[in-house]
């Protein structure tokens, strides 16, 4: 993997990097010079949203057959296609100088109220490489009725309004095949939760 590493350093060159815009996270416009595979050189204009990296958690209850879901609304969601709300795992961004896990079991408690015991951190993965910096952690971790210990809902002073939705799996799996689960990084959990063979 160094070596890679090494290679694509000696393939890139005269980066420049713009600041368009800066509030709680950028957005910057890359230009670089990048060697082709050929040896020629061109030059390549980017834009990325730089933003720090997040964990999303599906909870599951084997006994029961369900899974913690929750539901809000998303602005980019409702831009692109007017989507009014979607049902997602729960999921936030990693503060500075915090772990994912340890990220991953406070938004647990925030938004849907859940101590979380026995987490399990399955892969690492980038949203969309192409124009942003961030990187999804996946987690799932079991639960029983007694984990809930608190309303949950999301921080109301960050502008959150969280509802919770305990729904069966395969009921949700079902939704999910039918196109009325739309957020990838839930879709993937869900279809990870299938092929392990955890629910049965």
């Amino acid at each position: 993997m160094a070596d890679e590493d090494d290679n694509m350093a000696a393939r890139l060159r005269g980066f420049d990097e713009k600041i368009l815009a800066r509030d709680k996270y950028s957005f910057s416009r890359l230009t670089y010079d990048f060697r082709r595979a050929d040896g020629r050189w061109e030059r390549h204009e980017r834009n990325l949203f730089r933003r720090p990296d997040a964990a999303v958690l599906l909870p599951y209850d084997p006994q029961r057959k369900k899974v913690l879901l929750t539901r809000q609304f998303r602005l980019g969601a409702f831009i692109n296609d007017s989507t009014p709300n979607l049902l997602e795992a729960c999921a936030g961004t990693i503060d500075p100088d915090e772990a994912p896990d340890a990220c991953m079991r406070r938004e647990a408690m925030e938004e849907i109220g859940l101590r979380v015991h026995e987490l399990r951190l399955l892969f690492e993965a980038f949203v969309s490489p192409a124009a942003t910096t961030e990187k999804l952690y996946f987690f799932v971790a079991p639960y029983g009725p007694d984990a809930r210990v608190a309303d949950g809902g999301g921080m109301e002073e960050e502008g959150e309004e969280i509802e919770i939705v305990e729904a069966g799996f395969f009921e949700t799996l079902a939704e999910a095949q039918a196109g009325a689960i739309r957020d990838g990084k839930t879709l993937t959990l869900l279809y990870w939760l299938k092929a392990s063979g955890l629910m049965g």
